[in-house]
């Protein structure tokens, strides 16, 4: 558990980094450098790395039209797909996770509704505020073929990209708005992962 939450922190601590310098380089850098900075987030940020993209997704949309923000950050959320594919693959086959994972019961009773409509449910989750990891983790431990599940995240963050480009490109929404949602959407998931490490902690000490 302690090398889980090592790690988390280490990659949310990488993440933060990636943040700032893409941040930078969208203040401060040439289009083409904008384009390649975002490409480079949306490459990470829909990973094992717990990183916002709407504020940055409106952001680029105010500079580019919103098909080739929804193009690169679709293809840029593939790659980080196959990244995390394989590393949770690897991660299932060295490890007892996987079988600790199929024999709980809800993910039984879900992988059940995901086999009937697998291809579906990426589609529809990908695109929806919805959190798409379970299902993500339900194709990964199903072995559910790289080419559907790719085009499935292609296809459902590609319409759910061009929708939030959009905002940007027609309403042109402040710079500095959208850095305040940028930190809020940082922030409150931190608080309320120290609250909730913060409640297990006295739990542990009442046991005790």
């Amino acid at each position: 558990m302690e090398d889980r939450e090592r790690l988390l922190r280490t990659l949310k601590f990488f993440g933060l980094i990636l943040l700032f310098i893409t941040g930078y380089i969208v203040l401060k850098g040439s289009r083409y450098c904008q384009l390649a900075g975002y490409f480079a987030y949306m490459s990470v940020a829909c990973t094992l790395i717990p990183l916002p993209t709407p504020p940055y997704v409106i952001a680029m949309g105010k500079v580019f039209h919103p098909v080739i923000v929804a193009t690169v950050g679709a293809v840029g959320n593939c790659i980080a797909a196959i990244v995390e594919y394989y590393f949770i693959t690897w991660l299932f086959n060295r490890s007892a996770i996987l079988s600790k994972v199929e024999a709980n019961k809800i993910f039984i009773k879900f992988s059940r509704f995901f086999k009937k409509a697998a291809f579906l449910c990426l589609i529809f989750t990908g695109f929806t505020p919805i959190p798409f990891e379970p299902f993500r983790l339900a194709a990964i431990a199903a072995k559910y073929p790289m080419t559907k599940y790719l085009a499935a995240v292609f296809i459902g963050r590609s319409a759910r990209y061009y929708l939030i480009a959009l905002l940007g490109y027609v309403y042109q929404i402040s710079t500095l708005y959208l850095i305040v949602l940028m930190l809020v959407m940082l922030i409150v998931p931190i608080i309320s992962s120290l609250k909730s490490r913060s409640v297990s902690q006295e739990e542990i000490v009442t046991e005790n």
